[in-house]
């Protein structure tokens, strides 16, 4: 496709009253394939938590945990960048900059791999952990690979598309998970899930960019030089706050119990699931926001402020479910050598709503280029998650690790607000819709302490159905979504 052509027919998109809509039903459309993914997820920890021991389940969630920890920044963070800078470039500027960009993001997920292999050696796991391990660390440069192939995709929010992309991935990473448990594999050749989904992806991608972006590195070292300060800074502002998340397993895996850790590790990974909606819900906005920031503050600002609406409205809907079905979803999922995890899992869902209302918030910072207060932010929350894990998991084991998720996790959501509102400009959220989610926050929780004695799945519904009620009633959802819900038609003479 000639590059012009292509660079004017993503600027009509991003630059009309269409790119909302596309934004908002592209974002339902991957919200609507995680829950589809999430399914899966739900397949894949039951089958390796029946599979594998407390400890084999903690070294695999460790594993996981350090290879996604680095691929966050050459890939989560950096994928961010890919996609600001493709939605203000053009030509063979643009061109140049993806090809340097790719060059920079290999170069550094080899050297992830080698740090990923340094821990499993000196974390003293057996040979197969440290073969599995290598093994993920080569996932984390194909997830480089698939996701450049991506970056056209989601700048011309395509997010339908991307949604079907991550659904096929989940299918075959839980084929390969469930294939293996069937031949009674260890957790060496579990922890190549990632490449094998990742590899298989990116034919599939490739074909589906049209050849918008050139897989061909750059291999300037003075090019490289030149990108990578201000585009790690970048990288680093999107990426570390999921960093010290995922620090918090990799931490309590060094300070507590195996049995512990293993808790941990499974608490840990029902919260991730959950806690990657409101990336789904808002991360498609990103060049959209870019755009408007640049051009449209008018724009960027009712762009904002509906994207915090629809966070807060999730978030606090997501923290009253999981808290209310916990029991049922430990009970439902994992072995009953988990038991343990209720309480720890009903603790990190109180670090859900932060995590929604972070998303949002993060991604205006981004297309802002407010990335001092970002990596300010980001730098305080990962101090307090990282000394509270250490003092707290040591002491108190999976408890302890789940508080101080929930208090990193706050931290950065209560920065990330101060600095959007920073200003005369500044961008802060509509007290109604606090005030709103408030009143259906009250009555849902009413219910659940007023019928004692109902099942663990009950409860949850039982709540979730009256937040929502309630929330309609208010009409704190925002119109434009609204609009997209399905709606019954009118008869036709």
């Amino acid at each position: 496709m000639d590059m012009g052509i292509a660079s004017k027919n993503e600027s009509d998109i991003l630059d009309s009253g269409e790119a909302g809509g596309r934004v908002l039903s592209g974002g339902a459309l991957r919200f609507g394939a995680y829950l589809a993914t999430v399914a899966l997820s739900v397949v894949s920890v039951a089958l390796l938590t029946g599979h594998l021991s407390l400890a084999g389940f903690s070294a695999y969630t460790t594993v996981i945990s350090l290879v996604t920890l680095l691929s966050a920044i050459t890939d989560a963070g950096m994928s961010n960048v890919g996609i600001h800078e493709y939605a203000v470039r053009s030509g063979a500027d643009r061109a140049q900059f993806m090809r340097d960009l790719l060059g920079l993001r290999v170069a550094l997920s080899m050297l992830g791999l080698a740090l990923v292999v340094a821990f499993a050696l000196a974390a003293g796991y057996a040979p197969p952990i440290v073969l599995g391990a290598a093994l993920a660390g080569l996932g984390a440069c194909a997830i480089v690979w698939q996701h450049t192939f991506s970056i056209p995709i989601a700048a011309s929010l395509r997010l339908g598309t991307l949604a079907v992309l991550e659904m096929t991935r989940q299918l075959i990473a839980v084929a390969w998970i469930a294939a293996l448990v069937i031949l009674g594999a260890g957790v060496g050749p579990l922890l190549a899930v990632l490449l094998v989904s990742y590899m298989a992806l990116i034919p599939i991608t490739a074909v589906l960019a049209r050849g918008e972006i050139s897989a061909r590195p750059s291999l300037s070292l003075s090019r490289w030089r030149a990108l990578l300060a201000p585009t790690l800074s970048f990288s680093l502002a999107a990426a570390v706050g999921t960093i010290y998340v995922y620090t918090a397993q990799i931490l309590t895996s060094l300070v507590a119990t195996h049995h512990q850790s293993g808790i941990f590790a499974f608490s840990f990974r029902v919260f991730v699931v959950v806690a990657g909606v409101p990336g789904l819900l808002v991360g498609g906005a990103l060049p959209l926001l870019s755009r408007a920031a640049r051009d449209d503050r008018t724009r960027l600002t009712y762009a904002v402020t509906r994207m915090f609406d629809v966070t807060l409205v999730a978030g606090v809907g997501a923290t009253l479910g999981l808290i209310a079905g916990a029991q049922f979803v430990v009970s439902a999922i994992a072995h009953s050598r988990y038991a343990a995890a209720v309480g720890v899992l009903q603790i990190q869902a109180l670090a859900l709503l932060a995590s929604f209302v972070l998303a949002g918030c993060a991604f205006a910072l981004l297309s802002m280029g407010r990335h001092r207060t970002l990596l300010i932010t980001n730098a305080a929350a990962f101090a307090v998650s990282c000394a509270l894990t250490l003092t707290l998991a040591g002491s108190d084991g999976a408890t302890g690790a789940a508080i101080a998720t929930v208090c990193g996790e706050s931290t950065l959501a209560i920065g990330y607000l101060i600095g959007m509102a920073r200003g005369a400009q500044g961008i802060r959220p509509r007290p109604a819709i606090v005030l709103k989610v408030a009143l259906a926050a009250a009555p849902a929780l009413a219910a659940a302490l007023l019928v004692p004695g109902l099942p663990s799945v009950a409860r949850m519904l039982l709540v979730v159905a009256v937040y929502g009620l309630v929330i309609l009633i208010t009409g704190a959802l925002p119109r434009e979504l609204m609009d997209i819900l399905p709606r019954r038609r009118a008869p036709t003479n």
